[in-house]
């Protein structure tokens, strides 16, 4: 099983780099769909609880204790809804990337 999820990350990780090679120019185009996967996978994937923990944690700074103190459950818990959550993002955005990569790869390019 850790093997497995270690492929997978592997595999999330070179997604990642290689739509982070090809944004390496001024593009704006790939940017515009990275914003659009990212705003997908944050409402469609994600339950209600992940979001506002990765809202909490990244967007207002607060740390896990501050977080866990507030809604009453042990920073332990939110390690784990900032663990899931961000892994759920990986993936997603993993998945996404490499479709729109490929998508973009069939397609003529037009560079002004």
């Amino acid at each position: 099983m850790k093997s497995t999820a270690f492929a997978g990350a592997a595999a999330d990780r070179a997604a990642c780099a290689r739509y982070f090679a090809a944004c390496a120019g001024d593009n704006d185009a790939w940017r515009a769909r990275f914003r659009d996967a990212f705003a997908r996978a944050l409402h469609n994937e994600l339950t209600d609880r992940q979001r506002e923990v990765l809202r909490l944690h990244y967007a207002e700074g607060l740390s896990g204790r501050e977080i866990a103190a507030r809604w009453g459950i042990s920073p332990s818990a939110v390690s784990r809804h900032l663990a899931r959550a961000s892994a759920r993002l990986r993936r997603m955005l993993a998945y996404n990337l490499e479709f729109q990569t490929n998508a973009w790869d069939e397609q003529p390019h037009t560079f002004l």
